[in-house]
């Protein structure tokens, strides 16, 4: 062992041989202390320079790098805070988005084709019209296609309640919407590669997991998902009955 002294406070340190190479100190304290005096800024060896603050582009305002902000978010940074960012930012949602796609299926499944599908099968008090099921895994079906009839997608009078059996057996790939489904088959309950492009339907009889029930207001039949109705206490077939429900059991609601 080797005794040297300490690169901070010069206390002694005991050290092997091998390790005098490295700097040398007696405790993390005095470890961090150096290195915050001489590895810091441009010293540091990941340091990659450039300018710490900016003016904002809607205000004026000048604002600082923080600490604990990476540098390369700094470095995209144009507005001093998310207020001016808003009112002058750009942003590149809907139309204005390069990738936007008005007939997206996955954007429309929890927004307005999520609420077709609600009405239509509430409308049909979740009963399945071609075989009568109920208390069954339900689907709502485009009667004309929504691949070929954009304009019909959303409306409530273009959608039937079919069972998944009745739905799949309707888009068999022994009729003119078929899925491209491996080792086709009569009755085959296999999914398809790509999905049913279409409709998409779903192969497997999962568990039922919608709730059937009456709106609180009216009265009309609901059915929603599970997922929807757990926790609450009134349910409503739209947002009129709630607000009616709430002005007469809560009273008119006093503005702020």
């Amino acid at each position: 062992m080797v005794v040297v002294s300490c690169f901070t406070c010069g206390a002694p340190v005991k050290r092997f041989p091998s390790t005098l190479q490295d700097h040398n100190f007696c405790s993390y304290r005095c470890s961090g202390i150096w290195r915050k005096s001489f590895i810091s800024g441009n010293n540091h060896p990941a340091w990659v320079g450039g300018e710490r603050t900016k003016i904002c582009q809607h205000c004026g305002r000048v604002f600082s790098w923080r600490k604990t902000q990476a540098i390369s978010l700094f470095r995209k940074q144009k507005f001093c805070s998310r207020a001016c960012a808003d009112t002058a930012g750009i942003r590149h949602r809907g139309r204005d988005n390069p990738r936007y796609r008005a007939d997206a299926r996955r954007r429309n499944r929890g927004g307005e084709h999520h609420r077709w599908v609600n009405a239509v099968i509430s409308r049909d008090k979740a009963t399945c019209q071609t075989c009568g099921a109920s208390s069954i895994e339900l689907h709502a079906h485009h009667i004309k296609s929504y691949r070929d009839h954009p304009e019909l997608r959303f409306d409530v009078s273009n959608g039937t309640t079919l069972c998944y059996k009745c739905h799949w057996e309707l888009h068999s790939a022994l009729k003119a919407k078929a899925v491209n489904s491996v080792n086709t088959r009569k009755g085959n309950t296999e999914p398809s590669i790509k999905g049913n492009l279409v409709e998409g339907v779903t192969t497997r009889g999962r568990a039922y997991r919608r709730w059937v029930g009456k709106c609180d207001f009216c009265g009309a039949t609901i059915s929603k998902r599970l997922s929807e109705v757990a926790g609450k206490r009134s349910l409503f077939c739209s947002g009129s009955c709630r607000s009616k429900w709430f002005r007469k059991t809560l009273g008119p609601i006093p503005r702020q």
